[in-house]
């Protein structure tokens, strides 16, 4: 267990951080006195909206689904590109058939549709618990 200044740890906190991840321990000190550790938090899993078991319509077309805090702030995206998954069912809300939307926006295909369709279907078939 490594002991730090606090003054080194403002300085150097990047370090600190890679140092935790790699399973070290840190202790930051004022005045010779511990006051915090830094330890590593195990990962989380990134979540997709997605329950473990994925719904049946699913179909593997939740694999056209993308999120990158690059692109659109990490919302979901179709395919990485900048199109959120709630420009097209905002589209598809609005009254515009599938056709349209394709004719409108070329650089989709009708299966980002309906991934952007399962996914959503997906996203709110969580189960309530109610006390």
């Amino acid at each position: 267990m490594a002991v730090v200044k606090i003054h080194d740890a403002k300085t150097n906190l990047s370090k600190l951080i890679a140092r935790a991840e790699a399973g070290e321990e840190i202790v930051i000190a004022r005045d010779n006195e511990p006051v915090a550790k830094l330890t590593a938090m195990t990962p989380r899993l990134r979540d997709t909206g997605f329950a473990e078991d994925a719904a049946p319509y699913d179909a593997g077309l939740t694999a056209r689904i993308t999120t990158n805090p690059g692109v659109c702030g990490g919302r979901p995206c179709i395919r990485g590109m900048r199109i959120r998954v709630a420009d097209v069912l905002g589209l598809m809300a609005s009254g515009m058939t599938k056709a349209a939307v394709l004719k409108d926006y070329p650089y989709l295909e009708g299966a980002d549709i309906d991934a952007a369709l399962a996914y959503a279907a997906s996203a709110t078939g969580h189960r309530v618990i109610r006390t």
